[in-house]
């Protein structure tokens, strides 16, 4: 079954937010998984295996880029030729590999496992963000914040599982916590297909796509709103991935490492929900420029102000950074009207891969100036994030008064 995309102005659509919560639910599920990933190749690459934060940031990239730079490809099958059970058969995979990673001794072995999974979240994800773009209809940003904050919360709370779990258990562990996310992928098999007959019944085909009241679509503002994407993800990245480094020089247990990435991530699902609801009433793209810029001084607070100051400034940062998640989807699928699978895919994927690809070099610095010097670099890319949404504004106006 091919499906034809709807527009965010599509009048005849409807809003359903039961299927949206399924699309959540699966999002959030693919995603709890892929929370534990950094602290997997933390645990296994620098506690067991006693290699290099290099190494560390390389499995990092190698997760990001089978999970996040291939998914336009998967996006682009996906508009033509999409299934309900991708979903769902995405989210299996992911779940199994991920399960299988503790158990492995060797680095070679990481990375397969890390690829396996990483593929099977490139199916979900275009998939998945067709599915918000359809059912979510005139309410086309608030469909995709409850869509991100279901992977959010997903993502947020795996470092703690897992955290807890492997100072009890150790590597073993993963396979013990893949075992609720089988009992959901069954459940995604059974709703699915109601989901697909619900976003059939309110799809029509668009001749003709809007960006936010603007002129025509245009390769740039396009290539402009991912780069910008990249830049926040390379900073959510950056602290999720090293956060645990910093907080243990400074003498807390992995544990406590890992509930301050999950606190880092969950406390986003503030800023995804308050994205989509401000972006729908106040415009995408003023929104995700003053959020981002903001996130600096919050950003650079932790590492300034004492211990208790300086983790709440570290938690309006990771707030104001996931503000942006949703407009910019919604922008960029209002862009690409009739590719909405291709569309989330640059965003959630070659955006996602392009940016957490940098972690990889990050590494390099870590070595030479540590984690918390690093950090405190990338504390300010956000201020280059909020310039690429400032030239899409000046050239979306400059092209809509011209017209």
């Amino acid at each position: 079954m091919a499906r034809a995309a709807v527009t965010p102005s599509t009048p005849q659509g409807t809003w359903s937010l039961r299927s949206i919560g399924v699309i959540a639910f699966g999002h959030g599920t693919s995603d709890f998984y892929s929370g534990m990933v950094p602290l997997l190749i933390f645990y296994l690459v620098i506690k067991q295996q006693h290699l290099s934060p290099f190494l560390q940031g390389v499995a990092g990239f190698a997760w990001y880029f089978t999970s996040s730079i291939v998914q336009p490809l998967f996006g682009w099958y996906s508009d033509a030729h999409g299934r309900w059970w991708f979903l769902p058969a995405g989210v299996l995979l992911t779940v199994t590999a991920v399960g299988a990673i503790g158990f492995t001794h060797d680095y070679a072995a990481l990375l397969a496992l890390i690829a396996v999974g990483g593929l099977g979240s490139s199916i979900m994800h275009p998939e998945a963000g067709k599915y918000a773009a359809q059912v979510g209809s005139l309410r086309h940003g608030s469909a995709i914040s409850i869509f991100q904050i279901g992977g959010q919360v997903g993502f947020g709370i795996g470092p703690a599982l897992i955290a807890y779990l492997l100072v009890r258990q150790g590597g073993s562990a993963t396979a013990l916590a893949a075992l609720p996310g089988l009992a959901a992928v069954a459940a995604l098999f059974w709703a699915m297909p109601h989901v697909d007959a619900r976003a059939r019944a309110g799809v029509r085909v668009c001749a003709e796509s809007a960006i936010a009241g603007g002129a025509g679509s245009s390769t740039l503002d396009i290539a402009l709103l991912v780069g910008s994407t990249g830049l926040r993800y390379l900073t959510t990245a950056a602290f999720m991935t090293y956060l645990p480094n910093v907080l243990i020089a400074r003498g807390e247990s992995l544990v406590t490492a890992g509930q301050v990435v999950t606190a880092f991530l969950l406390v986003g699902t503030i800023g995804l929900f308050a994205g989509g609801f401000l972006g729908d009433r106040f415009g995408h793209r003023a929104v995700s420029f003053v959020s981002l810029a903001l996130a600096v001084p919050a950003l650079v607070g932790f590492f300034i102000f004492p211990a208790g100051a300086g983790m709440f400034c570290l938690l309006v940062g990771s707030v104001l950074l996931a503000v942006q998640n949703a407009p910019g989807v919604a922008l960029t699928q209002a862009l690409m009207p009739r590719n909405l699978g291709m569309a989330l895919g640059l965003m959630n994927g070659v955006a996602f891969g392009a940016g957490s690809a940098l972690v990889a070099l990050l590494g390099i610095q870590v070595e030479h100036v540590g984690a918390a010097g690093a950090l405190y670099g990338v504390a300010f890319v956000p201020f280059a994030a909020a310039a690429c949404f400032a030239m899409v504004g000046r050239r979306r106006s400059s092209a809509a008064a011209s017209a």
